[in-house]
């Protein structure tokens, strides 16, 4: 009896990482890094109330779209916004339809994202070197400062960076696989079409980029990439792109954003926030970096294993901080960082990892000491400030445990002291997502929609002075819609709906001199100026609640 056995082709044993099926130990480690995922980011998307800004103007048009059932126009308190790509509005509102309109449901779709970025960092990272390699680099990038803080925000960054990462890992997989190419490279496209629905064409020139990177370096990838602009494959991105931005420029000729809007910070503050986003891990290899550059990056040695996180690290810093500085773009390159940690971690010795590790613990320190010092010098007795005090110190007792013990333990093998060292941002996540729940009222006006809303009825109006961006929560949170004061339209704001939300100082006063019940947010500096004006017309001044640093005033006893 003659036992029969495959033939591998050239191409699967050279080409592919793997030809044999996976040991448990590597599905055992996939499992373990969702599970972790989905307890880290769907388990703690309740926390805390959304923010004003950005995050609060996505999830109040994803509301209003639900309410409205007008799903390709985007409004907010009623007042039409540029239009901008759709998809991160749909998800949250299909969210809010399932779930119901709270901040649970408006974060679920970027805590799933965060959980499809994370397991497709840990494909890539297993078709490029293995299944221990796609670990560190998930394990690296859902512990990093900017999993728990950019990853949490409800808009498009999350989402963005997942389909450019699934794009990403689609042109790995037609690199490595001839007989399915043009499939993984039409899928490539499918990624970038969503990606550009999400964010704005930027998604085209960022992925173009890296894989011209690619080809600049590999002669491969020159000849392999041939099939990616097939004439099929244009015509699909086309096809899914073309219709919303010719239907969205045809409707609102002007107020379609192409491309993602700039951040108010400068580029020196945006290169350093990466830090931020990339804590621990940057501080983990940071001296094999400086010290031993030539072990880690071995020019002599480039294969796409060594060339695509870098080329994805470039295109995503120079995407995020020098066109558009765009904030939220850096977790689109997160999974590329976390790609070349894990790959340094693996090549620098113990002595560099223990360096590596006293780094990330006098950073972590003296940045989780700040609030206890702060307010031991300053004396503070502000309530929220002082809730923030007990995080900080189980931040800070984090870090010296796990530290130590990792540093204790760094002869052992690299990956058990890598988790270790990672373990850390476990409870200082969570000590992020408390705190930034904490501080809530000082950027949201969450508690304030609370307070009004059994108090409005039929007859009552709250009027917010300041700009829409500076309390868009309260068209997620209030029940009604509301007006403003002391503002001027905005250029978009041409129909008489819209306009008519804008009242000044003497059509405020004149119906507060009324029954109905009138609410009206000030800032605090804003008070004198306030009280002076009512008393002098009404005489009629109740102060009833504050929000952070803002202030109620009604004309109701």
């Amino acid at each position: 009896m003659v036992a029969g056995a495959r033939t591998f082709s050239l191409e699967e044993t050279f080409l592919s990482p793997q030809i044999l099926n996976p040991p448990p130990t590597r599905h055992a480690l996939l499992a373990f890094l969702l599970a972790l995922t989905a307890v880290l980011h769907i388990g703690t998307a309740g926390w805390g109330d959304l923010y004003d800004g950005d995050e609060s103007q996505v999830a109040a048009a994803a509301r209003e779209m639900v309410q409205s059932q007008q799903w390709m126009f985007s409004t907010n308190n009623g007042v039409p916004l540029a239009q901008t790509p759709p998809v991160a509005r749909w998800t949250v509102a299909a969210s809010c339809k399932i779930f119901g309109g709270n901040a649970t449901a408006a974060r679920l779709p970027a805590a799933f994202a965060m959980f499809g970025l994370v397991a497709l960092t840990f494909l890539i990272g297993e078709r490029l070197a293995g299944y221990w390699h796609g670990f560190g680099a998930g394990l690296i990038l859902l512990c990093s400062g900017g999993a728990f803080l950019l990853g949490r925000i409800v808009g498009p960054g999350a989402i963005f960076a997942f389909f450019i990462t699934g794009a990403i890992y689609c042109l790995v997989r037609g690199y490595q696989h001839r007989k399915f190419r043009r499939i993984w490279f039409g899928l490539f496209w499918v990624g970038a079409s969503l990606a550009c629905l999400t964010k704005g064409l930027v998604a085209l020139p960022y992925l173009a980029a890296i894989c011209g990177l690619l080809a600049v370096f590999l002669r491969e990838a020159r000849l392999r990439f041939r099939p990616l602009f097939h004439w099929a494959n244009l015509l699909l991105f086309l096809a899914i792109v073309a219709p919303w931005f010719l239907w969205a420029h045809r409707q609102f000729p002007g107020a379609v954003a192409w491309f993602p809007p700039n951040s108010t910070l400068p580029r020196w503050q945006l290169s350093l926030l990466h830090l931020v986003w990339w804590f621990p891990a940057v501080f983990l290899v940071l001296p094999g970096f400086v010290l031993r550059p030539r072990k880690i990056l071995r020019p002599n040695e480039f294969s796409v294993a060594e060339i695509l996180p870098l080329s994805w690290l470039l295109a995503g810093l120079f995407f995020a901080v020098i066109p558009s500085k765009d904030l939220t773009a850096a977790l689109a390159a997160a999974p590329a960082f976390a790609l070349l940690a894990a790959t340094a971690w693996a090549r620098i010795s113990r002595t560099f990892r223990a360096l590596g590790i006293a780094c990330m613990l006098i950073v972590g320190c003296t940045l989780a000491a700040i609030p206890l010092w702060y307010s031991a010098i300053f004396s503070v007795t502000d309530s929220v400030w002082l809730s923030v005090r007990p995080l900080a110190q189980i931040a800070l007792v984090s870090l010296l445990v796990f530290g130590v013990v990792a540093v204790v333990l760094v002869r052992q093998r690299g990956e058990i002291t890598l988790v270790l060292a990672l373990a850390v941002m476990v409870p200082v996540g969570w000590c992020l997502i408390e705190g930034r729940a904490r501080v809530a009222p000082f950027f949201s006006l969450a508690d304030a929609a609370r307070y009004l809303n059994p108090r409005l009825g039929r007859n009552g109006e709250v009027i917010l002075e300041g700009p829409l961006k500076r309390g868009n929560s309260l068209a997620f949170y209030l029940e009604k819609k509301f007006f403003f004061v002391n503002q001027t339209p905005g250029p978009q704001e041409k129909d008489a709906a819209s306009q008519n939300k804008y009242l000044d100082e003497h059509f405020v006063l004149e119906a507060w001199d009324r029954s109905d019940p009138i609410y009206l947010i000030i800032e605090e500096d804003r008070v004198a100026h306030w009280r002076r004006l009512i008393t002098d017309r009404v005489h009629i001044y109740h102060q009833v609640s504050t929000c952070g640093s803002r202030v109620i005033l009604t004309n109701q006893m």
